[in-house]
């Protein structure tokens, strides 16, 4: 019985090994997609997100066996590196941007980083789900909740907006990321239509809601120089 079981691992483990191995293969990258990825980025290769992993795929897969049993403190990828920051600025670096993800490390915001991970691209712009904003629209809360303004320009002002807690409004004017070349509503009638927002950050449809002019447009390929 111990032998028949002993033989089973075995060959449950070949079979695994097998399995990741042809997974890491190129052939099979689309195997390993969990989802698909939003406007602007469907025609790139896994490469322009996923840096090639250090090492073998046998370095790889004995360097897992070390953490799993305590020789190592983290664990190692498969094939391809998980995306952070760097990767996601490769190709959207901008010098004027309103909301850099940098940021949200300063103390004052603290509060952000806790509730909503603030600090990092993909808390709002999570790849493979087919969406292009993946966050709450509410989360503008966490950063201006007591803000003030002395000259406020809106016919509803940003306090009463605030107070109503109509935080879904914020990006019905604002880009948040400012590189559209578009003038501020300042008016309720002038928002941008809810709907056309919705579907346009649920990836539903391409026609942008804000400005079809961007003041600086993302490279083509992370390669460019």
């Amino acid at each position: 019985m111990m032998k028949t079981a002993y033989k089973g691992y075995i060959i449950g483990g070949i079979v695994s090994v097998v399995l990741l191995w042809l997974l890491s293969l190129s052939t099979f990258h689309f195997l390993r997609m969990p989802g698909a990825l939003h406007n602007g980025h469907e025609t790139l290769a896994c490469n322009e997100c996923h840096e090639q992993a250090e090492g073998s795929f046998r370095q790889q897969i004995q360097a897992n066996i070390r953490y799993l049993i305590g020789q190592r403190s983290t664990l190692a990828s498969f094939n391809f590196v998980v995306p952070d920051n760097n990767d996601c600025l490769a190709c959207h670096q901008r010098e004027d941007d309103r909301h850099p993800v940098y940021r949200f490390n300063e103390p004052r915001f603290s509060e952000a980083r806790k509730a909503v991970q603030a600090q990092f691209c993909v808390s709002c712009h999570q790849q493979h789900q087919g969406v292009m904003f993946t966050a709450d629209a509410q989360n503008c809360r966490y950063c201006h909740k007591d803000m003030r303004l002395n000259d406020d320009p809106l016919t509803t002002s940003h306090q009463s907006l605030i107070k109503q807690k109509r935080w879904d409004s914020c990006l019905a004017c604002h880009d948040f990321h400012g590189n559209h070349q578009m003038q501020i509503p300042i008016t309720d009638d002038a928002m941008l239509d809810k709907k056309a927002l919705s579907d346009y950050l649920a990836g539903k449809i391409n026609s942008d809601p804000y400005a079809e002019k961007k003041l600086v447009s993302a490279k083509e390929t992370r390669y460019e120089n």
